[in-house]
């Protein structure tokens, strides 16, 4: 007596499943992922009638709290290390530009200060970032 079976099949890979396995888990690591937050400086810009916008330059951003503290790309500068900084930048790139975000309240003898500080390093161009609106409060 001879059985006969049914020719098998090659198996077959269901791609489509897969592909929605894929989707969700793509999904599930999109939403549960925490972005990294850039460390940032409060501080209230002075406002400006005349101030006029100029192109934003890759150069360096110097940040000046009230309290005096001084960040260099949002990493923190001693004033005593603020001259070697600038100039190691310059040494990079001789047409830097140095970006200055001072608060409102900071005192005129600390900006005297950065920009004493730029021009020992060489630096020639600071710009100054303020908010628009009247000068008077």
């Amino acid at each position: 007596m001879k059985f006969y079976s049914k020719p098998r099949r090659t198996p077959t890979i269901i791609i489509v499943a897969l592909i929605d396995i894929l989707v969700v888990l793509l999904i599930f690591f999109m939403v549960t992922t925490t972005f990294i937050r850039q460390p940032a400086v409060q501080i209230t810009l002075p406002k400006s009638k005349t101030g006029k916008e100029v192109k934003r330059e890759q150069g360096l951003v110097l940040t000046v709290s009230p309290d005096g503290k001084m960040f260099l790309n949002a990493q923190p500068v001693p004033a005593e290390q603020l001259v070697e900084r600038l100039r190691a930048a310059r040494i990079q790139n001789p047409n830097v530009v140095v970006e200055m975000r001072a608060d409102q309240k900071t005192t005129l003898d600390l900006i005297i200060t950065v920009v004493d500080a730029a021009n020992q390093a060489g630096i020639q161009i600071i710009n100054t970032f303020t908010r628009s609106g009247s000068a008077t409060q």
